[in-house]
């Protein structure tokens, strides 16, 4: 399933080019809450940039993401786009970019139409998300995380209720 989701992804790397808009690597996710099923495609572009922390390497990325949501609301069920950016610190505690990672995230997430649940109705579209993961690159460059995240919108809009998802994610290099 993972090779259908990610291979229009793989279209976008040319080998050989170090183009900045060219994505490192792509990425299906799995998600679950209490009353909400997620499966989120994407794509991350690795920074250059990267500092020594404690015994590791702490370095970063870009996420986009691509999300489709299905909840139990008051009707039934109901389906749910989220389209969201997030940039992405991580350290590596090989002191390389590969083996055991932890990382921590903030950004923009952006749902369609306004997400809702049985019990939690957001006041309104645009939410933030962070997130906390652990995981593991493989020296192939194949990751394998569980991560936590957390959706809100911050207070800018009433009622704000948490939205917590539990995420397993494989990311698969594109070059």
């Amino acid at each position: 399933m993972a090779t259908l989701v990610l291979a229009p992804a793989a279209a976008l790397a040319a080998p050989g080019d170090s183009s900045p808009w060219q994505p490192d690597h792509a990425f299906v996710q799995l998600g679950k809450q209490s009353d909400t099923r997620a499966l989120t495609i994407g794509l991350n572009w690795d920074w250059s940039w990267s500092r020594p922390l404690g015994s590791g390497l702490l370095t970063g990325y870009h996420d986009i993401a691509l999300g489709r949501l299905r909840a139990d609301v008051p009707e039934g069920r109901e389906n749910f786009t989220q389209f969201g950016y997030t940039p992405v610190l991580r350290w590596w505690g090989s002191g390389e970019r590969r083996g055991f990672f932890a990382e921590a995230g903030i950004g923009a997430n952006v749902f369609s139409p306004r997400f809702r649940t049985v019990d939690k109705q957001p006041g309104s579209n645009l939410t933030f998300g962070d997130h906390l993961g652990v995981g593991w690159r493989s020296a192939g460059g194949m990751d394998v995380s569980l991560r936590y995240q957390h959706f809100s919108n911050a207070g800018l809009a009433s009622p704000n209720p948490a939205i917590d998802f539990v995420q397993l994610r494989l990311s698969l290099p594109l070059q």
